[in-house]
């Protein structure tokens, strides 16, 4: 065999398992690589003032939300090899939990950012990120009566 003819075979055999390697998944690893660290400085760099207390990331890695001090919700999603911080302000969105998975689908409102479902890892990841949400909720019917407005607290 030529000298020529071996160069071309090794070069399409290590084409060959790379290949495999990247269509199998072998070169992803687990939430995308992501880690609470790099979330904490994606989100600080976009919003420096804000204390953050806690994070919870998705399943898949792509999207993540921090339980701020004050209050609200931070958001950061990655788009490709871009991320996308945002504040969860008061009626900023609406959650519904996923029957069969846990997780939140949640709609953005008034946002060019598109809502989806976001699955998390345990149902209590889910929850805790409901909780935050919801705290940082307006009331939906604002003539709706609460136990304060009653006197019955």
């Amino acid at each position: 065999m030529s000298l020529g003819a071996l160069i071309v075979v090794v070069a399409f055999a290590v084409t060959l398992v790379i290949g495999a390697v990247h269509y199998t998944g072998g070169s992803r690893g687990k939430n995308s690589g992501r880690d609470h660290g790099e979330v904490i400085l994606e989100f600080a760099r976009a919003y420096p003032g804000e204390a953050i207390r806690s994070v919870t990331i998705t399943k898949d890695g792509n999207a993540s939300f921090l339980r701020l001090a004050d209050g609200k919700t931070g958001f950061l999603q990655s788009m490709g090899r871009y991320n996308v911080a945002r504040l969860i302000l008061p009626g900023d969105v609406s959650v519904q939990p996923i029957d069969d998975r846990p997780g939140l689908r949640i709609e953005f409102h008034e946002s060019a950012l598109k809502g989806g479902d976001y699955v998390f890892d345990s149902a209590e990841d889910a929850a805790e990120v409901s909780l935050w949400l919801c705290g940082s909720f307006a009331l939906a019917n604002p003539d709706m009566e609460t136990p304060e407005a009653d006197g019955n607290a």
